[in-house]
């Protein structure tokens, strides 16, 4: 993967289109070492689901990061590596956001959340829910995300995640 300017200047956050799939996978294999990674069809599908809240984060004309968000139910996740089709939701799913190796530590993460976030604040949504996996959790809830009270679909989507996943929310003012 080609190396990525340390500025933040040439960036730019766009919906996914269909010739981003490749970097998209690639980062997602690069980045995903404590579990199998999803299938192209599986990634896919959220996007398909929802295609204007699926994300990449450009940089010097390489994909750098990538976020699929879709409408999900609060206090729900939908198990890992099954497709999914849209639902209606006052809730986003934040399923995945990965960044290049070659641009961890640039504040990508931080600005794609932020944007996301305004996203989701300017349709009104409720909150954010996400699984954090290998470790994620203290990063997460340093953004604001916090522990909730799984149900009986919850428990059940997240045996199909690494032992240590934690499901989280963001609520939105």
């Amino acid at each position: 993967m080609p190396k990525l300017r340390d500025s933040l200047n040439d960036m730019s956050i766009r919906p996914i289109t269909a010739s981003d799939w490749p970097a998209i996978m690639a980062i997602q294999a690069q980045c995903y070492i404590e579990l199998t990674p999803e299938s192209l069809a599986v990634m896919q599908s959220k996007w398909q689901a929802s295609p204007t809240t699926c994300l990449v984060v450009e940089q010097s004309e390489n994909i750098a990061a990538y976020a699929l968000v879709h409408p999900w139910p609060q206090g729900d996740a939908p198990s890992l590596d099954t497709p999914i089709t849209l639902i209606k939701s006052h809730s986003w799913y934040l399923h995945d956001m990965a960044i290049s190796p070659a641009a961890q530590g640039m504040g990508l993460g931080k600005q794609l959340l932020e944007y996301v976030i305004n996203q989701a604040t300017q349709l009104s949504k409720h909150g954010i829910g996400l699984v954090a996996v290998q470790g994620a959790k203290g990063y997460w809830q340093a953004q604001g995300f916090l522990p909730a009270t799984p149900s009986s679909t919850l428990k059940a989507a997240l045996k199909t995640y690494p032992a240590d996943a934690c499901y989280l929310y963001l609520t939105l003012d």
